[in-house]
């Protein structure tokens, strides 16, 4: 299992037990302390950053205890509701996931370890670090471009983790208002069979054939979930208001599987509810940055096409 205490995610959970049940892409279930499972343990030296949110995480905590206990998801315009807005989009910034991009030329070169990173190099690094599989010849020259363009704009120097965690943060003001804007509606189920993971946000929409070479975000989700507890958890949909409901076992299941899809290495359920461990399958590898490189065309107004020369295409799968 690695280490995932850097991001701190936790399970907000009311009624924590002493042990919980968890799932990892490497190791499989075992059962485990609830700091070891939550982050936490020793923080990563990244930071003060880190060291500044755990006063919004304490409160964050809390307004989601408050959902837990009355079963009504926070009003519009409520206290509760604009710092779980804030919270939610902390949440969906401090991932590791989220400083992939950032971070890829740092891992590039310490894989090369004084190597030149040309394209046999960057072959060879997509293939056995980052990808799991042989590239095409379209990803390695889009990772490579991206590795020197980045390297190029930043004096010739790889992002630290303390700039890739800096940039991810400063976007979290500017995505709030997507929260804020959509519909509240709490799920519950009867027995505590929700789970949550190292990444607990959860960006949803049905799949389409664009999936192959497109990622989407916070405008496009048709869902944004997150646990509440094991008997629950925030859906924000499009729309107005709040609300609440309990659903069926097939959507319990249904929406624990697209979080383990999409969590960084652990999924942790309650350990009186094995089964719903059981019943979610993890990958070896989760989502993954991907790199493509194609002429580019720009279309006139008049209907004629003209080259733009070639263009670097970048996404996160959805698993």
């Amino acid at each position: 299992m690695r280490n995932t205490t850097s991001t701190r995610t936790g399970w907000p959970c009311p009624g924590f037990t002493a042990t919980w049940c968890i799932t990892t892409r490497s190791d499989g279930r075992r059962a485990i302390p609830l700091g070891c499972a939550t982050g936490s343990g020793p923080r990563c030296p990244s930071t003060a950053i880190e060291h500044e949110l755990s006063s919004l995480e304490g409160q964050g905590l809390a307004a989601l205890h408050r959902i837990d206990e009355t079963g009504v998801p926070p009003a519009v315009a409520s206290d509760d509701r604009e710092l779980l807005c804030l919270y939610l989009a902390v949440q969906n910034s401090r991932t590791p996931r989220k400083r992939t991009a950032l971070l890829f030329g740092r891992n590039v070169t310490a894989y090369a370890n004084g190597r030149k990173v040309d394209k046999t190099l960057m072959t060879e690094y997509l293939a056995r670090k980052h990808l799991g599989h042989p590239p095409r010849a379209a990803e390695v020259q889009g990772a490579w471009d991206y590795y020197h363009g980045m390297r190029a704009m930043n004096g010739g120097n790889d992002s630290t983790h303390d700039e890739a965690v800096a940039v991810t943060l400063s976007s979290v003001r500017v995505c709030i208002p997507h929260y804020r804007a959509r519909h509240w509606r709490l799920e519950t189920s009867r027995k505590p069979i929700f789970l949550t993971s190292d990444a607990p946000l959860v960006l949803w929409r049905p799949e389409t054939p664009n999936d192959a070479y497109q990622g989407f975000g916070l405008e496009d989700a048709h869902e944004i979930r997150f646990p509440v507890s094991p008997t629950a958890q925030l859906v924000l949909v499009p729309g107005q208001g709040a609300s609440a409901e309990e659903v069926k076992l097939s959507r319990v299941i249904s929406c624990n599987q697209d979080l383990a899809d999409s969590c960084e290495q652990v999924v942790v359920g309650h350990p009186d509810r094995p089964t719903a461990l059981d019943r979610v399958q993890l990958a070896k590898r989760g989502p993954t940055l991907r790199f493509n490189t194609a002429p580019g065309i720009r279309k006139n107004s008049d209907g004629t096409e003209e080259p733009r020369g070639d263009i670097l295409h970048m996404w996160t799968t959805r698993r």
